[in-house]
């Protein structure tokens, strides 16, 4: 059973025989909430970002802003998150005296950049290699190890207060082992490769075992899927 509306006139309920032309009033009201619908509709359909690519990359729901930081780097200059504003990067964290996880990753990474030659200059990654160890990591000793790596790399470091304020909101930790009787001693840190979007904020991570080809195949979905042109 129909129930009544106070929105119209109690006529066109109570009225069988009512004729087309006593509803023309209420037609122009009701083709205009069609066509508000509609666009509606093709509004949030349109409106809606494509699915996230399929990568072996952890791709964040949402891009995270990086905290405020400030390093420096072989050159003496500052690092900071308005110096990765405009670019993508990608931030590896570790240390000179790292005998396994630095080099591997470091290689992988200046092996991606050789996949990813075909693309802009001011489309590829910039690699950032911080170190968590700056006790022993002095400027000339981690812009050589870096060097070794891959020339366009930049390295930097910072003081532990500065480094923590980067990575705890990244989730990434480092601590030192006891020294050893020459004071030699390791240092435990996370092995995840942190990408970087040009608004400095977190967008991805790659995490062990790294496949360089594999990495530069996401790295291009990933801008793809945030609307990059190249």
């Amino acid at each position: 059973m129909i129930k009544e509306c106070d929105e119209l006139p109690p006529t066109l309920w109570h009225n069988p025989r009512m004729k087309f032309r006593d509803l023309l009033p209420y037609m122009g009201l009701l083709v205009l909430a069609l066509a508000v619908g509609v666009l509606a509709g093709y509004l949030t359909f349109n409106s809606r970002r494509p699915p996230p690519p399929h990568t072996d990359a952890l791709l964040l729901h949402a891009p995270k802003a990086l905290p405020d930081f400030t390093l420096t780097d072989t050159m003496a200059k500052t690092l900071d998150k308005d110096r990765l504003m405009g670019r993508w990067s990608l931030l590896y964290f570790g240390y000179t005296h790292c005998p396994d996880a630095c080099p591997t990753t470091l290689a992988a990474l200046d092996k991606m950049q050789r996949y990813l030659a075909n693309l802009p200059q001011d489309k590829r990654p910039q690699v950032y290699f911080i170190s968590v160890d700056p006790k022993r990591d002095d400027p000339k000793l981690l812009g050589d190890y870096t060097l070794y790596f891959n020339s366009d790399f930049v390295a930097a470091t910072g003081s532990l207060e500065n480094l923590r304020a980067l990575m705890g909101p990244l989730d990434l930790e480092f601590s030192y082992d006891k020294p050893d009787a020459k004071g030699d001693y390791g240092v435990n840190h996370s092995t995840a490769v942190i990408l970087v979007d040009p608004e400095a904020e977190e967008t991805a991570l790659f995490v062990p075992p790294l496949d360089p080809k594999r990495m530069a195949s996401d790295y291009a979905n990933i801008l793809k899927y945030y609307g990059e042109q190249f």
